[in-house]
C-alpha cells in the first residue's frame, strides 16, 4: 500500500512539473511565432514599397507595379490580424499603444487599407500621372504607423 500510495505521488509531482512547464512553452513559442510572423509580413510591406521605388527610378518595369501595389492591398487585408493579444512582448518593435488604444490602432490600419486599395486601382489603371500621388498617400499611412505605433528606431 505504501508503495502505490509513493508511486501515486510520484506521478501526480510529475504531472505536476510536466504541466507547468508545457503550460510555459506553450505561451512562450505561440507568441513567438505571431511575432515573427508579423515581422515577416512587415518585411514583405517593405519589399513591395522598396520595389516601386525602385521601379518609380528606373530600375524594373513599369509594368510590374501594379503586382507589387495589388500585393500590398493584399497585405493590407491581413494587417488587423497582426497584432493579436499577448503578442506585446518579447522581441518587437510594436507599442503598447496599440493594445491599448485599439479604435486608435484600426483606423490607422484602416487609412493604410484605403490608401494601398487606392494604389492598387490605381496602378492597374495604368495612370502613371495619378500613381505619384497614390503612392505618397500609401507611404503617408505607413509613416502614421511608425510614428504612432512602433518603436523608433535608432539612428545608425
Amino acid at each position: 500500500m505504501r508503495r502505490l500510495f509513493l508511486s501515486a505521488c510520484a506521478v501526480a509531482l510529475g504531472l505536476s512539473i510536466f504541466s507547468t512547464n508545457s503550460d510555459a512553452y506553450a505561451q512562450d513559442p505561440a507568441t513567438e511565432t505571431a511575432i515573427k510572423y508579423r515581422q515577416s509580413v512587415m518585411k514583405a510591406v517593405g519589399g513591395n514599397m522598396g520595389a516601386m521605388v525602385g521601379i518609380m527610378k528606373g530600375a524594373g518595369d513599369k509594368a510590374n507595379l501594379a503586382a507589387h501595389a495589388g500585393a500590398m492591398a493584399d497585405l493590407s487585408k491581413i494587417a488587423p490580424t497582426l497584432f493579436p493579444a499577448g503578442s506585446d512582448f518579447g522581441e518587437t518593435t510594436a507599442l503598447p499603444v496599440i493594445w491599448e488604444k485599439p479604435a486608435d490602432f484600426s483606423a490607422a490600419i484602416k487609412k493604410f487599407q484605403d490608401a494601398a486599395d487606392n494604389l492598387a486601382s490605381v496602378a492597374q489603371s495604368g495612370d502613371m500621372a495619378a500613381f505619384g500621388p497614390a503612392f505618397k498617400g500609401l507611404g503617408e499611412s505607413c509613416k502614421n504607423c511608425h510614428e504612432n505605433f512602433r518603436e523608433k528606431k535608432e539612428k545608425k
